[in-house]
């Protein structure tokens, strides 16, 4: 698909996604197996008689994917947060998850604040611990062990159904949920990309440590969108996959995009680095028929969350465009991607 070249970035061949494709997708025919569908996307579909399963699987890292410094309570919920999120995108209900844990030692102090936010998180969406393994962490000698969390999660599916990322189709709308950008806004001022005032990073810190997964909005796009993804990497990075495997291409309009009050008082190239690339916001973006506005805004309202149309579907062979008020091309930096290149 071509893309714009504000919106391009030349990919590493062996990226994450590129291992991905190379080494662990297995189109083999198992016979005796449930029948599957899903691979590639927030998660994986699996018919067990009259029953369709929605299982997604995330690992993350202090250090890496949490501050090392990162409160243990907001690590518990955002840890079980970002596998609730995949299960939004699928449009499916949390049934259970599971936790498999790596410790370099057993911190009482951190354990107990990582319990309680990961089993607060599981109460409010009714998504119970079911099982999973604890193992202590080693490291070469000078390098210090890392804490590493990994959960599966599952949800539940009416049967023959499920939100992907392939599906949009030209002329369709293109929308997303909630303010994105505020989480990736927190995590410049960390690093020192810019500089603002210290109440907005309050706000924005709290975006970062405790995303809200739409569960309510994905479960009632269910019959409506014709595909969806979650932001985990970049809106720009995740709209691609939908793309990608739809066959399609898209306009974007930055004046259509929702900000954040905090948001709207940084500079508007950071504004636009933050809400086009910048990730880690766990909103829903998805694609719609365009005479199925009204129906979605409706739905939103009934799950008490913000949805903004944002772009429209094009055909395959036009260029992925960002476009402002005056119809000129909006800057793209790349959005984040584990090996790959990061855009500043």
């Amino acid at each position: 698909m071509p893309e714009h070249p504000a919106c391009t970035k030349t990919p590493n061949p062996l990226d994450e996604f590129g291992v991905i494709s190379r080494f662990f997708t297995d189109r083999s025919f198992y016979p005796s197996a449930w029948p599957s569908q899903g691979a590639g996307d927030d998660c994986a579909f699996l018919d067990v008689g009259p029953m369709r399963l929605a299982v997604t699987a995330d690992m993350m890292a202090l250090g890496s994917h949490f501050l090392e410094n990162a409160s243990p309570y907001t690590v518990g919920r955002k840890a079980l947060a970002v596998n609730l999120s995949d299960l939004a995108a699928a449009g499916s209900e949390p049934k259970a998850f599971f936790l498999s844990i790596s410790l370099p030692r057993i911190d009482e102090n951190w354990l107990e604040g990582f319990s309680r936010g990961l089993l607060e998180e599981a109460r409010r969406f009714n998504c119970p611990l079911r099982g999973g393994d604890t193992v202590k962490s080693f490291a070469k000698p000078g390098q210090s062990p890392y804490t590493a969390i990994s959960i599966t999660a599952m949800g539940e599916l009416p049967a023959g159904k499920g939100l992907t990322r392939a599906g949009a189709r030209v002329g369709e709308d293109i929308w997303v949920s909630g303010t994105p950008g505020d989480a990736f806004a927190a995590l410049g001022q960390i690093f020192g990309y810019w500089t603002f005032a210290e109440p907005l990073l309050g706000y924005f810190r709290s975006r970062m440590d405790l995303p809200e997964p739409r569960v309510a909005l994905g479960r009632g796009l269910l019959n409506t969108a014709t595909a969806c993804c979650d932001i985990s990497d970049g809106l720009i990075g995740d709209l691609k996959h939908i793309l990608e495997r739809s066959g399609v291409s898209a306009r974007l309009f930055w004046p259509a995009f929702p900000e954040s009050d905090a948001m709207k008082q940084l500079p508007e190239a950071v504004q636009q680095r933050c809400v086009l690339s910048g990730g880690d916001d766990y909103e829903l973006l998805f694609t719609a028929p365009a005479d199925r506005r009204d129906e979605i805004l409706r739905i939103a309202e009934r799950a008490d969350t913000r949805v903004s149309r944002i772009g429209e579907v094009l055909s395959a062979g036009e260029p992925l465009q960002v476009i402002d008020e005056k119809g000129s091309d909006v800057n793209c930096a790349a959005s984040f991607n584990h090996f790959g290149e990061v855009g500043s």
